[in-house]
């Protein structure tokens, strides 16, 4: 069962969090970011019109790039106000459009329904994890594939006071911890990617990598690509994309 907190979230952000959500990747400052992980995210599904779900899905804008990329688009989320905001939200209201739902991630009823099950951002929200990977690999056809995109090692300690302000869950979601949990939901097969966005933030993201001499390394070419050549051998294991088969 989710928090309080996380089904009464988008009521307390008040206006201008409501209006960075429903905008977002465009709305946020690591926007360049958010679209490597979307094209990565791309790269690994199966071709339209393939039937995709999204847990966790926000306000939509996600589910809304899977629509008009040709996919078949289920999205759900455990806060009303979430699916409030993408139904109101004008980019859903001509032709073929997502199909939104209230739900619980750990409790899903679909069954033998999807192709692809997508967390993007989500699946560390969630209380009971394994329940979660569970839910969606029920929900998957035989063949079908669960792709975690989540916050690697560290997370929870920087979203400490977050958690505890808004009674919601901020979990560590690592592909390695991913996998385990994948393996005792059912799932046979596992693949780890690097992260695009520990890429992308090495690659490109030259005045806001931070400061310190570390991030300061990153600004000389040489330093940056062993930072790049780390995170495709070693990093990715703490905070890469998982992807789950379901044989």
């Amino acid at each position: 069962m989710p928090r309080s907190g996380e089904l009464t979230y988008y009521e307390r952000i008040g206006e201008e969090g409501r209006r960075h959500a429903v905008c977002k990747p465009f709305s946020d400052q690591d926007c360049g970011l958010y679209l490597m992980r979307a094209g990565a995210l791309f790269s690994l599904l199966p071709l339209p019109p393939a039937r995709i779900l999204e847990c966790g899905c926000g306000t939509g804008w996600l589910a809304y790039f899977l629509r008009q990329r040709g996919y078949q688009v289920v999205a759900t989320d455990v806060a009303p106000g979430a699916i409030r905001l993408a139904q109101a939200n004008p980019i859903f209201r001509n032709g073929e459009s997502v199909r939104f739902h209230v739900a619980d991630t750990e409790a899903l009823a679909f069954d033998s329904e999807f192709d692809a099950v997508i967390f993007f951002d989500s699946l560390h929200h969630a209380v009971d994890e394994l329940a979660a990977l569970r839910s969606a690999h029920r929900a998957l056809v035989s063949g079908g594939i669960c792709i975690t995109l989540e916050p690697g090692r560290g997370h929870h300690r920087k979203s400490e006071e977050i958690e505890a302000a808004h009674d919601v869950t901020e979990k560590d979601m690592p592909p390695s911890y991913v996998r385990r949990l994948g393996r005792a939901a059912g799932f046979r097969r596992c693949r780890i990617y690097p992260s695009p966005y520990h890429l992308g933030k090495a690659l490109y993201a030259n005045n806001r990598v931070g400061s310190g001499w570390l991030c300061g390394l990153l600004r000389v070419p040489p330093f940056r690509f062993l930072a790049v050549l780390g995170i495709i051998l070693l990093r990715r294991w703490h905070c890469g994309i998982t992807v789950l088969h379901k044989s």
